[in-house]
Parts: structure tokens; C-alpha cells; sequence
């Protein structure tokens, strides 16, 4: 593989969307002054979406014959 022929694609994204939003949600709950809890919460929200579009809505396709 060279360099020019790596991008991302939909499953990369979803890895990073799910420990950006539970970062984001930590640093929202030391920002806002809410309760850990409620931070992790509001950054979980969007990382189980992640996982469940990953998981039901477009899952990985094999070639299991």
C-alpha cells in the first residue's frame, strides 16, 4: 500500500468518533461544571450511535460462502 492510497473510510470514522465524544464529553463536564456523569453521558450518547450504525445499520459484509 503507498501513501497516496490510504484514506479513511466509514469504519475508521466511527473509531474516532467514539473516543472523541466521550473526551469531549469528559472536558464538558470539567468546562460546564456538571456533574462527571452528565458529561460522560452527553459524550456517550453519540458514541453508542456510532456502534449501533457500525453494528445494525451498515455492518461489516463478509465473503462467508
Amino acid at each position: 500500500m503507498t501513501r497516496s492510497d490510504a484514506s479513511l473510510g466509514l469504519y475508521d470514522l466511527l473509531l474516532v468518533v467514539m473516543p472523541v465524544s466521550l473526551a469531549l464529553g469528559g472536558f464538558a463536564s470539567l468546562a460546564l461544571s456538571v456533574s462527571t456523569a452528565t458529561g460522560m453521558l452527553g459524550g456517550s450518547i453519540p458514541a453508542g450511535g456510532a456502534v449501533w450504525y457500525g453494528l445494525f445499520v451498515d455492518p461489516p459484509e463478509t465473503d462467508a460462502t
